[in-house]
Parts: C-alpha cells; sequence; structure tokens
C-alpha cells in the first residue's frame, strides 16, 4: 500500500487549499533538517515537501485521490491522453523556499523587527517607502591618480528638506569625499547611500560613482600592467638596443634588449607596473612593445653586407662545425694583412 499523503500532513482528505498549505507551514518549521536534530529529521522533512507538492496542485490531487501514490507514480489514462507518471525532484528544501520565499523565514522576521521598514506620507496615505532608483556618474582617473591613489572632491546638487515637515524642498550643494586607493581597477563602483533628491513619498537614491581610466600619453592599462609601445630601427632590432622609460612615479629606468625584436616580440620588466589593488604594495609589470622602423633604401654594398651576416643564422643549430669555421674566417678578416702569416 502508497503512502497517505494527507496522513503526512495530518488532514482530511476534506481539507481546503488553505487547510493544506497551514499543514505544511506547520511540519516544515518544525522538521526543518537545517534545525530538527532529532534522527531521520531529513526523510521526514523530504515526505512532507512531497505530501505538499501532491496535494497543493489539483491534477496531481485528484489523480492521488482516484490511484493512490502508486497510480499516481506509474502514470494513468486521463480524458485527454496518457498522465505521466509523478516524480518527487528530491530537494525538500527547494519546495520549502518556494513557500516561504526564502530559507529563513524567521531570520528575515527577525531583521523586520531590528530594522522596520521606512514608511513614508503620500497621496494614498502612510505606505512603506519605496527607494528611488541609483544615480551613475562616470569617474575619470588619470593614471597618476590610480597608482598614487587619494582623495577626489566631487559636487552634487540636490533636493533637500528645508522645513521641520519634511514637505518642502530645495535645491543644495554638496560636495562628496571620494577616497581613491591605488590600483583601483576601471569600473568600481563607489556608493555614496541616499544621497540622492530628497523625497517625503521615497527613500533618496544612491549615488554611484563608476571609476575610468583616462588615457595616457604613454600607457595603455592592461589590469595591473602597463603597456609601452616604443619605436626603435631596423638596426636596433636585429643588433640590440637600450629602452629609456619615464615611470609613472617619475622615475627613470633603462631596460636594455638583447634579444632580436620581431613584430610579437614584447619584454616585460617585473613590478614595473600599476599597484595590485589587494596585495599592495605589489605592482603588476611593464609591458614593452616595438614598432620597428625600416630603411628607406639600401645601397647594393649595404645589401651584401647584409647578407653576410645573416649567412650564420642560415646554419643549423647543431651545425657547430660550420658556426666555428664562420667565426675563425671572420677572425682572419680581422687581421691586418701584415700580421697574417704567409702562406705554406
Amino acid at each position: 500500500m502508497g503512502v497517505d499523503y494527507y496522513g503526512v500532513l495530518q488532514i482530511p482528505r476534506t481539507s481546503t487549499e488553505l487547510e493544506i498549505k497551514k499543514a505544511y507551514r506547520n511540519l516544515a518549521l518544525e522538521f526543518n533538517c537545517e534545525r530538527c536534530k532529532i534522527p531521520k529529521a531529513y526523510q521526514v522533512f523530504a515526505l512532507i515537501g512531497e505530501a505538499y507538492e501532491v496535494l497543493s496542485k489539483p491534477l496531481l490531487r485528484a489523480v492521488f485521490d482516484q490511484y493512490g501514490e502508486e497510480g499516481l507514480k506509474r502514470g494513468v489514462p486521463g480524458p485527454d491522453g496518457y498522465i505521466a507518471g509523478y516524480h518527487y525532484h528530491g530537494d525538500p528544501m527547494q519546495t520549502y523556499k518556494d513557500f516561504f520565499g526564502t530559507t529563513s523565514p524567521y531570520a528575515d522576521l527577525l531583521d523586520v523587527l531590528k530594522n522596520p521598514p521606512q514608511l513614508c506620507k503620500t497621496t494614498d496615505g502612510i505606505q512603506v517607502c519605496k527607494k528611488q532608483p541609483p544615480i551613475r556618474h562616470p569617474l575619470q582617473l588619470t593614471l597618476h591618480e590610480v597608482f598614487f591613489g587619494g582623495v577626489k572632491k566631487m559636487k552634487i546638487h540636490r533636493l533637500v528638506f528645508v522645513n521641520e515637515e519634511r514637505n518642502k524642498t530645495d535645491i543644495r550643494e554638496k560636495i562628496l569625499t571620494i577616497t581613491v586607493k591605488p590600483g583601483v581597477r576601471a569600473g568600481t563602483e563607489i556608493v555614496f547611500a541616499n544621497e540622492g533628491d530628497q523625497n517625503p513619498a521615497h527613500i533618496p537614491a544612491d549615488v554611484i560613482f563608476i571609476t575610468e581610466d583616462r588615457p595616457h600619453e604613454l600607457f595603455v592599462r592592461q589590469d595591473d600592467n602597463l603597456i609601452l609601445t616604443t619605436t626603435i630601427s631596423l638596426e636596433q632590432a636585429l643588433v640590440g638596443t637600450m629602452v629609456t622609460v619615464h615611470t609613472i612615479d617619475h622615475r627613470t629606468i633603462r631596460v636594455p634588449i638583447t634579444d632580436v625584436v620581431s613584430p610579437t616580440y614584447e619584454k616585460t620588466v617585473e613590478n614595473e607596473g600599476l599597484p595590485i589593488l589587494d596585495k599592495y604594495p605589489l605592482k603588476g609589470d611593464l609591458i614593452l612593445r616595438f614598432d620597428i622602423v625600416f630603411p628607406v633604401y639600401l645601397t647594393r654594398t649595404s645589401k651584401d653586407l647584409i647578407k653576410n651576416a645573416f649567412a650564420v643564422s642560415q646554419v643549423g643549430k647543431d651545425s657547430h662545425e660550420a658556426i666555428n669555421k664562420l667565426v675563425l674566417a671572420d677572425k682572419i678578416l680581422r687581421v691586418e694583412r701584415e700580421q697574417q702569416l704567409p702562406p705554406i
């Protein structure tokens, strides 16, 4: 014999929808598995949730009343076709949340008692105040401000109450002080609660400043890193160079470039980027990228010299003997003619 859902909720079969809800509410609060510590509380809590779900839905209740639990879960023929079998989703806490609108109704009730809602006078009488939608402003920051942090002053104009009855307003100016932390990311919201227009029928809106990075003449920001693109000649890209960087914090650093610079080459200088907000005073990296300027014209002699210079790069990486021969030949050519040994 199957489970009697009416017996689970301890109600008669003639119970109304309201009586079913009352029964579930009392039992669910008593056997909530997060609060009840008796053995097998979860199984009881789940069975209560299943019983409520079946009896609170007219079609499922009608099938159960006629065919019992076995027919309900097996499936039965109906006037408009076959009625598929019912299966409980197995999450009683979800049923609980759908019923109460929260997993902790008592906690919400206590919160209301400790922090009662604000009441406002409206044309329809005294009602719970509704908060006005937030007012958003962009806050542009230079990379210098992001690097060092600091304080910014922002002027706003808003309506404020000018009498004790709080029913008359006038425009007033107010200065808001914004603390900028070193390394603050773009898109950060800085909220000033209830600094919007005052109104007898509403709670003032929050004023929110959203940070934006102002373009810099040299650097581009990438999270906590700084990217600097510098221009070098083809000669410097091939034989090396020294890049001088004037940092945001007014220092001068010199970065030696000893690798062959290709169009996709990047040189990373650690700890020379922007401060990392959550790990201050650690900083990101400075990433150097390069624009290579090619010569407009080369003489035939210059081209021949370049061909000879590239001869070594055409030798396989494992051809040590061939490379040694080229190096030796180069040294011989550097010796003055009068110092060369006579041919044997």
